[in-house]
């Protein structure tokens, strides 16, 4: 098995999206997320790794976190999707679980 890693900074990401049309309501989730926050006294900076998997077939695994250099360490558990529309919307969810960004979505699922 073959995998390919990249990470992208947001707006890198929103330019690859847009290049190849994808779903409007995942780029305006994706362009809805803060790039850098702060969290009990803490920066981090919004941490997005897509990886290319090359077996039988050809798939992605997405992950999206909040990393602070300062600390060397992700605001949130490590979890990686298949989905990008879900990957962005469990990222937003914790966001709103601990009151780092406020929203109306229901997070009940995460």
């Amino acid at each position: 098995m073959k995998i390919y890693p990249k990470t992208y900074k947001k707006n890198e990401l929103l330019i690859f999206l847009k290049k190849i049309n994808a779903n409007e309501k995942i780029i305006k989730n994706l362009s809805n997320l803060p790039e850098n926050i702060k969290y009990k006294g803490n920066n981090y900076y919004l941490y997005i790794n897509v990886n290319w998997y090359n077996v039988d077939k050809t798939y992605y695994g997405f992950e999206f976190n909040y990393y602070s250099d300062e600390l060397m360490e992700y605001l949130f558990n490590y979890k990686i999707f298949n989905d990008i529309e879900l990957s962005i919307t469990y990222i937003e969810c914790l966001l709103i679980k601990h009151k780092i960004i406020s929203s109306d979505e229901n997070c009940e699922e995460f």
